[in-house]
């Protein structure tokens, strides 16, 4: 340790120093049994984001003078900083967080969940502080240079105290609505219910399916076999398919049918299930059985027909190619809205972004409620902002050495 912290200091010191930082998370989460550390909300993390700033410049302006300090503000420690709050979000996107029962490491240093774990909030904290001094150390000359500077290293300073201390005031509830039900004003995180300042009406629940697939399935087990030589494949009116030994023409396909006596009807309606008549032929080409097989629903079992003493063949369930609810939001202060809520398309409603999120799959098709998730984020605008300033900062970096070139 005699060859640390000797003047001047350099990268050794720099990662000796920042490391110091994460150690001492992961002794706090130990010694806090890996509750890791809970998140402010408004107004006390935009307290705690003044404090930082006020203390960044109150070291500017009467500590810098002081080796160590000016030192906070160099390229090595600024360096070794990024690089020690890298590892740690390195290990946030290697382990599995929000574990139920995570064990060994993992849970004595709270390792699952890193976004809360004390070892990445310090670092975070001490990243934003020397990123402060570099900041404003560099900004005392005002040019054109150091304003793109400045747009970039201010604009990542935002995202960062944004993202870290901004997440307490982020809201991500579920919400279970029925059709032909009342509008629903409560959702809930899985813990807790609460009253939302909306409601959500479920006007209809649509989902639109692939067809289904056929399937070899093994007499003794009632498994499905799949290998090479057996690929589940979609069925279409007309096809020809080959599954192990058998050959299978499909004669006739409704996507949605009812059984009657030993035939079945297209028939639209709840409960119905997809259907085909199939005929069966061994490797020499020898009809083996023609028959209706149909898909199994929550009203229906499955209808297979026996190949051989070994197999049967049947239909697996179709599987969703889009699911959409189309639904009423309402306000307290009065405002209507309609619209459609599809996977991937989230619809925005008074601060909240909807997102389709899942149904009941034990009905399939005829579900009659859906499931929405409903994300609030009132600091998305200023983490916006932040990443516009590292935007034009970067165009502006660009343009300058593309100027150069020239």
């Amino acid at each position: 340790m005699n060859t640390f912290f000797k003047k001047p200091f350099g990268y050794k010191e720099a990662f000796l120093f920042s490391f110091i930082f994460p150690v001492i998370g992961f002794f706090s989460e130990i010694l806090s049994e890996s509750n890791g550390i809970l998140i402010p909300k408004a107004p006390y993390n935009i307290h705690i984001i003044l404090g930082i700033i006020i203390l960044i410049v109150f070291t500017h302006l009467f500590l810098v003078k002081l080796y160590f300090f000016k030192w906070l503000s160099t390229a090595p420690i600024a360096i070794a900083n990024i690089c020690c709050t890298a590892f740690l979000v390195l290990l946030m996107a290697i382990i599995p967080q929000l574990q139920n029962n995570p064990s060994g490491l993992v849970k004595i240093l709270g390792l699952s969940h890193m976004s809360k774990n004390w070892a990445l909030i310090l670092s975070g904290f001490f990243l934003l502080y020397t990123l402060g001094l570099v900041i404003l150390r560099r900004f005392q000359k005002f040019n054109v240079k150091n304003i793109v500077f400045f747009l970039n290293h201010a604009g990542l300073w935002i995202i960062i105290a944004v993202a870290g201390l901004g997440s307490g005031d982020l809201s991500r509830l579920s919400i279970y609505v029925w059709e032909n039900s009342q509008p629903e004003w409560r959702a809930g995180d899985g813990k807790n219910s609460y009253e939302l300042p909306i409601a959500i009406k479920l006007i209809d629940f649509e989902i639109d399916e692939f067809n289904p697939e056929l399937a070899l399935v093994e007499n003794a087990t009632g498994n499905v076999i799949i290998d090479e030589d057996n690929k589940i494949q979609m069925i279409e009116n007309g096809g020809i398919y080959y599954l192990h030994e058998f050959k299978i023409i499909v004669e006739d396909f409704y996507e949605l049918a009812m059984r009657i006596d030993t035939n079945y009807i297209e028939f639209y309606d709840v409960g119905a299930t997809p259907a085909a008549k199939i005929a069966v032929y061994d490797k020499y080409d020898n009809l083996i059985v023609r028959d209706w097989i149909s898909a199994e629903n929550y009203m229906m079992s499955p209808k297979l027909v026996w190949a051989s003493n070994k197999y049967s063949i049947g239909l697996l369930p179709p599987e969703p190619k889009k699911f959409s609810s189309k639904v009423e939001l309402f306000a307290q202060d009065g405002t209507k809205k309609e619209a459609v809520i599809e996977v991937n398309k989230p619809v925005n409603f008074k601060g909240w972004k909807i997102y389709q999120l899942s149904y009941d799959e034990s009905k399939g098709r005829w579900s009659e409620v859906s499931v929405l998730e409903l994300v609030r984020d009132p600091w998305i605008p200023v983490v916006y902002v932040g990443v516009f300033m590292v935007l034009f900062g970067a165009i502006y970096l660009f343009w300058i050495g593309k100027k150069s070139k020239e």
